[in-house]
C-alpha cells in the first residue's frame, strides 16, 4: 500500500475479529518499531509480543479504552488477538515519551499495511501490567499496550467542528473529527 494512503486511512479500531496474526506478522511490527528514528540513536526501548489467550484475558481487564463513548470498550468476542507490550528500559535511558511515539505509530502503520487494525492503550493500569509480565520496576517502565487484531469496525475522518470527541453515526461507523489543514498551518 502507498504510505500516503497508509497514513490518511489507517484509524484506530476497538473491535476485532477473533482470527489470530501470524507470530511473524507480530515480530515484523516490533522490528519496524526496531529500525524507526530515536533520540541519538540510543534505542531505549523494549517490546513484548502477548497472543496467548490466557494472558490477553488477564491483561484486559488492566486497561481502559475509548474514554469519548459510553459503551467503548470491546465487548466478548471483538476484542484484541494480540498486544504488543512497550517498555522503557531504565538501564539505556530515563524517559521514553518521543521514542515511544515514535515506535508505536511505526508499528501502527505497518500493521494497517499489512491488514491489521490497532488501537493505542495508555489508560492502562501499569503497575499490575509490570506484576503480570514479571518485570522489575526498578529497570523496566510499562509505557502502552498496543492492541491488535483484524479490524471488525469500521471509521472515517470527518471535519472537526467544535469537539474533538469521536462518535458512531447512523451507519455505526465511528467518526473520528480531525482539524482542517488550513486549521493548523501556520504561515510564517
Amino acid at each position: 500500500m502507498e504510505t500516503s494512503k497508509v497514513l490518511k486511512e489507517r484509524r484506530t479500531i476497538r473491535r476485532f475479529k477473533q482470527t489470530k496474526i501470524k507470530k511473524e506478522d507480530l515480530i515484523q511490527l516490533v522490528d519496524y518499531a526496531r529500525v524507526c528514528a530515536y533520540a541519538a540513536n540510543i534505542q531505549p526501548l523494549k517490546f513484548a509480543v502477548i497472543d496467548d489467550e490466557k494472558m490477553l484475558d488477564e491483561i484486559f481487564p488492566l486497561t481502559k479504552w475509548a474514554g469519548y463513548l459510553q459503551d467503548g470498550a470491546p465487548k466478548k468476542g471483538e476484542g484484541p488477538v494480540a498486544y504488543i507490550a512497550v517498555f522503557g528500559d531504565r538501564s539505556v535511558k530515563k524517559t521514553f515519551e518521543t521514542e515511544a511515539g515514535t515506535a508505536i505509530a511505526a508499528m501502527m502503520y505497518g500493521a494497517w499495511d499489512m491488514g491489521i487494525a490497532s488501537c493505542w492503550l495508555g489508560a492502562i493500569n501499569r503497575e499490575q501490567l509490570l506484576k503480570l509480565f514479571g518485570l522489575s520496576e526498578e529497570r523496566y517502565e510499562m509505557l502502552y499496550l498496543l492492541a491488535l487484531g483484524y479490524p471488525d469496525q469500521r471509521s472515517k475522518i470527518c471535519e472537526m467542528k467544535d469537539d474533538p470527541k469521536y462518535f458512531f453515526d447512523d451507519e455505526n461507523i465511528l467518526n473520528v473529527p480531525k482539524r482542517a489543514l488550513h486549521d493548523i498551518l501556520i504561515e510564517i
